[in-house]
């Protein structure tokens, strides 16, 4: 197109969340004369309207929640503005996916293959709906990102370690996304981006920086627990008794690791969490929710304590002078009781379907794989399974975090649940995922353990004992 493009891609530390001023004047400073937002925008009337006043021509992509005011720019995309699109949840990087086909003005598939793999990354990373069109993008992005043989796509996904395989999404989800996200939490984004244009030593650098990043998160986690009263073992708490929003902060709380810890807090205990870091009279939150609470439109309702926000329905971020952060955790949190009720705000597992060990077979496992891509909106089926116990139990992973055994001798993993060895011969009912394990060209059933309790003999899945610390509905 005759375009000498200018990449620029906000620090956390240093920029913060969203379209700044300061990139505005700096990009300005260079001679840029057409702004391209990717993901960003929807909300930065002000920084947009200071891009124009420096001769700048400024197209916004975006898909985060419409406000009631948009920016004056020369176009916006955005599916919100036309109720009627095919695609209206898409990613921020399915957003781009499209102004390029529109752009090369051809829809061939075989034309995009690399812009569908990268888009198919975007969507699942940014866990929108695997629904409608985002399937079919996550289906194609998928085909050609097991079919790269050679560049730095394919390397990258090829340093995926033990991958025996083809790629899926889960795989996207919980090992690629993270390394590239692992760049941008701990230090700079450029070196993801150098990892997917490049190669070479920028993978090994994402490796290490992912690497880092677990480990630092789950000690914040710990004392980001800890410091809301809470007993180190959630299992043992009853999390009826907690506030309506959870929130923490503190001063050497790392901007790039806040949102991790905000999706632990709601993952854990089934409330809306407010992680921020302070820096000099400022802070940054992220915030994470569930279904029964938006998020987004919460923070609306407390915008006049703010600088700046955006996000979605579960997960948003915002700016905000240190000295309201007593008055926006109080408002939110009253709003949270608002709207919603104790039922809402307690951990939920959706079980599918009940089976006996005896379903679990390799032809049952490759029946469920015709519902992939499993994802937002399509999330893999959870399996009630009833007064099994656990054979050849032992403790594996990192201090022995994690449980591995067998179940009427089909191999069985539970990641975090390594106390489940104490239960001896206890019958219990586990919620389950069903999965296959590939290993030295076999290939058979697997369970995968995503909660357990003492078996009991009635059909009430709700929670009733400190024995059941998730409930669990059919």
């Amino acid at each position: 197109m005759g375009i000498e493009p200018i990449v620029r891609l906000p620090h956390r530390m240093r920029d913060g969340y969203g379209l700044k001023l300061s990139a505005i004047e700096e990009l300005a400073a260079r001679g840029v004369t057409l702004l391209l937002t990717v993901d960003t925008g929807i909300t930065a009337l002000r920084e947009i309207a200071a891009a124009q006043e420096r001769g700048m021509d400024v197209i916004v992509t975006d898909h985060h929640h419409l406000p009631a005011e948009v920016p004056q720019a020369l176009a916006l995309i955005h599916p919100a503005l036309a109720p009627t699109h095919p695609l209206p949840h898409p990613s921020g990087a399915g957003v781009a996916l499209q102004l390029i086909r529109a752009l090369e003005g051809t829809d061939e598939w075989k034309d995009h293959e690399t812009d569908f793999a990268l888009a198919a990354i975007g969507t699942i990373a940014d866990l929108v709906p695997l629904t409608g069109m985002n399937r079919t993008l996550v289906q194609r992005g998928l085909a050609a990102l097991n079919g790269l043989t050679e560049g730095p796509l394919a390397l990258f996904v090829q340093s995926l370690p033990a991958r025996t395989s083809a790629l899926t999404s889960q795989d996207i989800a919980f090992r690629l996304a993270p390394r590239i996200n692992a760049a941008g939490r701990m230090e700079d984004p450029l070196t993801a981006l150098t990892a997917l244009l490049e190669g070479g030593e920028a993978l090994a650098a994402l490796e290490q920086l992912n690497s880092n990043r677990q480990d630092l998160t789950g000690g914040l986690f710990g004392r980001a627990w800890q410091s809301l009263g809470l007993p180190v073992d959630p299992r043992a708490q009853d999390l009826q008794h907690l506030p309506p929003l959870l929130a923490v902060s503190g001063t050497d709380l790392p901007e790039g690791l806040i949102g991790l810890i905000a999706g632990k807090l709601t993952e854990v205990t089934g409330h809306p969490s407010l992680v921020c870091a302070v820096r000099e009279g400022e802070c940054t939150g992220s915030l994470r929710s569930t279904r029964a609470y938006h998020i987004t439109e919460g923070l609306e309702r407390v915008s006049d304590l703010l600088s700046s926000f955006g996000g979605h329905a579960q997960a948003a971020g915002c700016t905000f002078a240190a000295g309201n952060l007593e008055a926006i955790t109080q408002r939110l949190s009253q709003d949270v009781a608002v709207h919603t009720t104790a039922e809402d705000l307690l951990p939920t597992l959706t079980i599918d379907a009940i089976l006996s060990p005896h379903d679990v077979t390799l032809t049952f496992c490759e029946q469920l794989k015709h519902l992939e891509p499993f994802g937002q909106g399509n999330p893999e089926p959870l399996f009630l399974v009833r007064g099994i116990s656990l054979e050849q139990r032992r403790r594996v992973g990192h201090e022995g975090t994690h449980l591995q055994c067998r179940i009427a001798g089909i191999k069985t993993i539970g990641w975090r649940l390594g106390h489940l060895i104490d239960t001896a011969a206890t019958p219990l009912d586990i919620v389950c995922k069903i999965g296959i394990d590939s290993w030295n060209g076999r290939r058979a059933p697997q369970i995968v353990i995503e909660d357990a309790r003492t078996a009991q003999e009635n059909n009430q899945y709700a929670k009733a004992s400190s024995e059941t610390y998730k409930k669990l509905s059919v």
